[in-house]
């Protein structure tokens, strides 16, 4: 029988419903972190309507390979040139490409980072460099331990905000790396994959300052914000020149019709903004009650947190994250084990935000299952 997370990530409900003997739409899944009311509605209309067109007009047609339309709609959200866009097939494509185009002798990542900067370098024998925040310091890294990597590696990955803990570094330490990589020519790829559920997000992102910085990329997620991962759709923001290189190695229509048109509609102002209203509205009350719930779980330390789930510590090693995730699991419950990342150990798991609802299913479930 599979394991989970063996792809080194969450939400994988088949394999939760094997391992615990529950039917799969019965899982409340917490371990991936994805706005918990679906997308927005004007996206569910609109591809109701597509798959209601009489023949299927756009089924039965090749997608567009350089999705123009998509690539429109996100530069006008950012106010940019649409040639500083390239879409991919969600942000693990997209991190595979950048390493494919550049072929790094030594990629680097700030820890505990998500495992495809790694897991992407490594299955092509590419050197992997790491610096690790630790538990001491709230997992921030050395501004000066960074300085080094970005002098030793070709590429730099950068989790903004970091997942899986949830913070954001300050601006002025990435435009330092940015400076830095420009001077190096080291390539600094920027993940923004969760930023959209930071509030003022436009004060954060990394893409307003991108003309300044040559040799920095910005990576996007749409799967998260969106309530979209079954479609898989990211872009990647950054010089024109560097982006048609990556088009050259993408494999052609690696954006179905399906993601493109899902896309156009939640990036057109009126939807996006409604959207990003709801999102931020849910979140800033529901994260901080969840928060003071789960503070009262004398063996928990809940770690600060800027978007939409907290890292989790059991105080000691009398828990740890696999016996939780199995004991949640038989009741129906999935959490991300956090062992595999690296900085972290077996006291470590993942939750997302939810529905109200849902987070009190988990706050009682943990009160049965640690309390009892």
């Amino acid at each position: 029988m599979a394991e989970l997370e063996r792809f080194g990530h969450g939400g994988d409900l088949v394999t939760a419903a094997e391992l615990f003997g529950v039917r799969q739409d019965e899982i409340m899944d917490l371990s991936a972190n994805i706005y918990p009311f679906g997308p927005p509605h004007a996206v569910v209309e609109h591809l109701k309507a597509i798959l209601s067109e009489q023949g299927l007009p756009r089924l039965v047609n090749y997608p567009d390979p350089d999705t123009r339309q998509l690539r429109k709609a996100i530069a006008k959200h950012h106010q940019i040139d649409e040639e500083w866009i390239m879409v991919g097939n969600g942000g693990a494509e997209l991190i595979d490409l950048v390493i494919q185009v550049f072929a790094p002798s030594q990629v680097g990542v700030l820890e505990p980072a998500f495992s495809e900067y790694a897991s992407s370098a490594t299955k092509r024998n590419i050197s992997v460099q790491s610096v690790t925040g630790m538990w001491e310091r709230g997992f921030i890294p050395k501004p000066d331990d960074v300085d080094q990597l970005i002098h030793t590696c070709q590429i730099v990955f950068v989790g903004f905000p970091n997942n899986p803990t949830g913070h954001l570094l300050p601006i002025s330490w990435m435009k330092r790396w940015a400076q830095l990589a420009a001077d190096q020519q080291t390539w600094l790829v920027i993940d923004e994959a969760f930023i959209d559920f930071v509030i003022d997000e436009n004060k954060y992102s990394f893409i307003q300052w991108l003309n300044q910085y040559p040799t920095t990329l910005v990576m996007r997620s749409m799967t998260k914000f969106f309530a979209l991962p079954g479609l898989r759709l990211g872009y990647l923001v950054g010089n024109p020149n560097i982006l048609r290189l990556m088009k050259k190695q993408q494999v052609p229509w690696s954006v179905n019709m399906l993601a493109q048109e899902a896309g156009i509609i939640a990036m057109s102002k009126g939807v996006y903004e409604g959207h990003a209203a709801k999102v931020h509205q849910w979140l800033h009350e529901e994260k901080e009650k969840l928060w003071k719930k789960l503070n009262q779980f004398s063996m928990l330390e809940v770690f600060p947190s800027e978007v939409n789930y907290f890292l989790i510590r059991f105080k000691n090693h009398a828990y740890t994250s696999q016996w939780l995730q199995k004991q949640l699991g038989k009741k129906g419950i999935l959490i991300r084990d956090c062992a595999i990342y690296q900085g972290l150990d077996s006291r470590y798991f993942r939750i997302a935000i939810k529905s109200p609802m849902q987070n009190q299913t988990l706050i009682q479930t943990l009160q049965e299952v640690l309390l009892q």
